[in-house]
């Protein structure tokens, strides 16, 4: 391989801002997130704490300046279940984001939902507030495998609340579906697939299980409570939701997403692509370039540290061009499209060709990926062996 050394690319492409509502009805088995039981008196001074970040960021030194010399063309609440605030505390982050940075008009602002935590009179109050896409988190439309799952509603009310978005003005629905959990069954899971294919949402994310350290299921599988995750079964389940999606008019563009034509997720796609984003709340993630930070997790701690004026990091990573052009590898790879490595080079002033095939190309026979001129871009089974090739780069 030729002498290897990137050099930081330019971050002049709008970013993403991120925020975290940690509050929960209750905890799902699977998950991994920060999360917390909700309790509505946490609310306010929760929501107090993200704006004091927010002024914090919008202000303060040379750590903050992709943030306050560009502007944001996309919003995302994610929790958690930010559906469970009071509505005006969600358009309270809106209009903060307005207040302190610069947002594009035709921004992308989406607000994650679960069904039955939030009503018609909510929805139609967000929609007027400029929230102009919502992320139900559906997982199944069987009852038995949602309270297998820990969740707390049932597919009769994600039914009413999907109708409700709709009522209320939202024509760009994205939702979540959950694949590989044990006791799931295809004929199952295809089921769960017809049933959102007749709410014909314009954005799903599949998701396989993944088990998370210290979550419950993680317990309940070393005790042998529920039944062990039959990997074969999972990969059938990946190959079916691919091919049930594509017939019912969705195109993957992403390992886990399918979207109607125009319906991508421009926020997502900032993390595919390489692009800067600002994570604000307990547990956020934010990655300004030059620095990958992480907040303090736990809400009440964090809430602390803002009322004291400072910055509430649990961690904070110098970034080298190395790892940041691996990490736009592994990234921009989830990508069914690929990535571009000559435009991928010209970024990091490198031979990304030479560097990819000098770590990886010893697998270009095993049918994991395809090499097209200058675009990379994994196969089907490449993008279930994903880790495969991503370990040659962590």
């Amino acid at each position: 391989m030729k002498q290897f050394k990137p050099a930081f690319p330019k971050d002049d492409q709008p970013f993403g801002i991120y925020i975290h509502i940690p509050f929960c009805l209750s905890r799902c088995v699977y998950c991994g997130f920060a999360t917390t039981a909700h309790d509505p008196a946490q609310e306010e001074p929760y929501v107090n704490a993200v704006m004091r970040e927010m002024k914090l960021w919008g202000s303060n030194g040379d750590l903050q300046a992709p943030f306050v010399t560009s502007h944001a063309d996309t919003i995302y609440i994610g929790g958690g279940t930010p559906s469970i605030l009071q509505v005006g505390r969600l358009i309270l982050l809106i209009d903060g984001c307005k207040s302190y940075f610069r947002i594009a008009p035709d921004s992308e602002i989406t607000v994650e939902i679960n069904p039955a935590t939030a009503g018609p009179d909510a929805f139609r109050k967000m929609r007027a507030a400029g929230i102009n896409r919502a992320s139900l988190g559906v997982q199944s439309f069987h009852d038995e495998e949602l309270q297998a799952m820990g969740r707390p509603h049932t597919a009769s009310e994600t039914v009413s609340t999907f109708r409700e978005l709709r009522e209320a003005g939202f024509d760009n629905i994205s939702v979540d579906l959950l694949a590989g959990f044990p006791g799931q069954s295809l004929d199952r899971l295809r089921v769960t697939l017809e049933k959102v294919f007749e709410l014909a949402p314009e954005h799903i994310s599949a998701y396989l299980l993944e088990v998370k350290p210290g979550a419950r299921l993680e317990r309940l599988l070393y005790r042998g409570e529920i039944p062990p995750i039959d990997e074969d079964l999972v990969a059938d389940m990946y190959e079916e939701i691919v091919s049930l999606a594509q017939r019912a008019g969705y195109e993957q563009y992403e390992i886990s997403n399918f979207a109607k034509p125009g319906k991508r997720s421009r926020h997502n796609l900032k993390y595919w692509t390489d692009r800067v984003f600002l994570g604000l709340g307990a547990g956020a993630t934010g990655m300004n370039g030059r620095v990958r930070y992480v907040n303090i997790e736990e809400p009440a701690k964090y809430v602390a540290a803002l009322n004291r004026a400072t910055l509430p990091r649990a961690s904070l990573t110098e970034l080298t061009p190395e790892a940041r052009f691996k990490d736009a590898l592994i990234m921009g790879l989830r990508l069914v499209e690929g990535l571009d490595l000559d435009i991928l080079g010209e970024r990091y002033q490198v031979d990304a060709k030479d560097f990819v095939m000098a770590t990886i190309g010893d697998l270009a026979g095993e049918g994991l990926f395809t090499l097209d001129r200058d675009r990379l871009a994994l196969t089907s089974r490449g993008r279930l062996l994903s880790n495969v090739i991503f370990a040659r780069w962590v």
